[in-house]
């Protein structure tokens, strides 16, 4: 499962990441043969102004077509990026379990 991290205009120093990346494998590993790729983007939502609010976007590709996402926003990184984590886990279980209910009928 591939990950790719992009922050703009912020800068995440290799502790944030890497962390990101662990969490991302722990809340999608049991579903890596069903994704083909996760893309997550970090944004400061108030970056002309100075504000502190970042927005937290993942992105799931899964290998039978289609894409999950989830988008989150707080004042601190890390607690944006696990909450996003977490969400993404449950969000692609729900997708994959209705594609196999309906693969069934």
């Amino acid at each position: 499962m591939k990950i790719t991290i992009k922050a703009h205009p912020l800068q995440l120093d290799q502790k944030i990441s890497t962390t990101l990346e662990r969490r991302l494998r722990f809340a999608l590993g049991r579903f890596g043969d069903s994704i083909n790729g996760v893309a997550v983007s970090l944004t400061d939502l108030n970056e002309p102004k100075g504000g502190i609010l970042k927005e937290c976007l993942i992105t799931v590709n899964l290998r039978k077509g289609g894409e999950v996402i989830v988008q989150g926003s707080g004042k601190d990184c890390s607690v944006t990026l696990n909450y996003c984590a977490d969400r993404i886990g449950r969000a692609v279980e729900r997708e994959l379990s209705k594609n196999r209910k309906a693969s069934f009928r």
